[in-house]
């Protein structure tokens, strides 16, 4: 095999976890370690080079799934983890899927995900799944593919079933697929800011350098004033999530018009964890407390001098809004099948442990 043909296959197969390069290579070497470190050791233009002559091969020969057909879903993590927001989703949509629990880092992991991390979702069509859309024909091409990321799965499962619904006439419920907007819609382009917004200011600069640095410290190391400013980035982020919730009479509305979405899975699944953790109150407290949604309190670090910040700070206030609104999503059906699923996992787990 040439290099060119060796960096086209290595880069492809990055996204591969059925073991193609490693039976090609016949090599025992995990595959995503060794393609993603033959990539990122060459140069710009080297790099350069390979990712199009990749995409010219690629694209030499088209192909569409075929919508009609639902594929196999394998979604690997542990549900007490990001997992949970992709089996909630799943049970919204009412997909069939197979979930295989696995640790960050682990062997499993390893398989599916080029950095070991969960959760990833295995989607495997059919033989023959896939058609050539030049001729039509039936295709032999690639029919499994990974899917990373828990925001970029729920987006897709939530583009699968539309697309699988319109794909089939006599589907009939079409309520569950408004979880997602379709491509190029306000509602999208909403949809997509608010999943952007929760993921980065809320999930990834707060709730996750709080776990690196406090849960995870033996791994990470300690960062008080990183874990500080991340609970302060926190409530900052909360309190323009929950100006996105309107009243509506007595009850609490979702992020977007149409109704519950995917969006409120992400944002409703980190307020839990923050709750879990401390960061935000699991009560409305006293009634001379303020439930306009301010979030600020005479604890919060913010109203002292920069020196004398603590790291531990009291929970964020829960507002009677974003209290209902979270009761909401908790008693929503699949929330609690998902819930159930990531207990019996716990169980099962906890067994097993205690047999060793």
């Amino acid at each position: 095999m040439g290099f060119k043909s060796f960096l086209s296959t290595a880069i492809a197969a990055i996204n591969t976890p059925n073991g193609k390069l490693r039976n090609l290579l016949n090599i025992n070497v995990p595959i995503h370690n060794r393609t993603a470190a033959a990539f990122l050791s060459l140069n710009d233009s080297q790099r350069h080079k390979a990712m199009r002559s990749s995409s010219t091969t690629s694209s030499s020969s088209p192909s569409k799934l075929d919508l009609t057909i639902l594929p196999s879903l394998t979604l690997y993590g542990d549900l007490n983890m990001r997992p949970f927001r992709n089996a909630w989703m799943l049970q919204e949509l009412q997909l069939p899927y197979k979930h295989v629990p696995c640790k960050p880092w682990s062997r499993v992991a390893k398989s599916v995900h080029p950095l070991g991390k969960v959760p990833a979702l295995l989607v495997e069509y059919p033989p023959n799944a896939t058609k050539n859309v030049e001729d039509n024909a039936t295709s032999n091409g690639e029919n499994s593919f990974a899917v990373m990321e828990s925001a970029a799965i729920n987006t897709y499962l939530g583009d699968l079933s539309r697309e699988h619904a319109n794909s089939n006439e006599n589907e009939t419920n079409h309520r569950r697929f408004t979880l997602v907007p379709p491509p190029a819609t306000r509602e999208r382009a909403k949809y997509d800011s608010l999943v952007s917004f929760i993921m980065t200011e809320i999930d990834s600069q707060s709730l996750w350098i709080h776990r690196k640095h406090s849960d995870l410290s033996n791994v990470f190391g300690e960062a008080p004033v990183a874990v500080t400013e991340a609970r302060r980035q926190f409530e900052k982020a909360l309190g323009a999530m929950e100006a996105e919730l309107r009243m509506e009479g007595e009850s609490c509305s979702h992020l977007l018009p149409d109704g519950f979405s995917a969006a409120d899975i992400l944002f409703a699944n980190c307020c839990f964890w923050a709750q879990q953790i401390g960061w935000l109150a699991k009560k409305v407290e006293s009634s001379h407390q303020s439930s306009s949604g301010d979030h600020s309190n005479s604890a919060s670090p913010g109203l002292q001098d920069e020196k004398d910040a603590p790291v531990a700070m009291e929970p964020v206030t829960l507002s009677p809004k974003l209290e209902m609104y979270l009761k909401m999503c908790r008693c929503r059906p699949a929330f609690i099948q998902a819930n159930q699923q990531r207990k019996m996992q716990s169980e099962t787990s906890a067994a097993q442990n205690s047999k060793l």
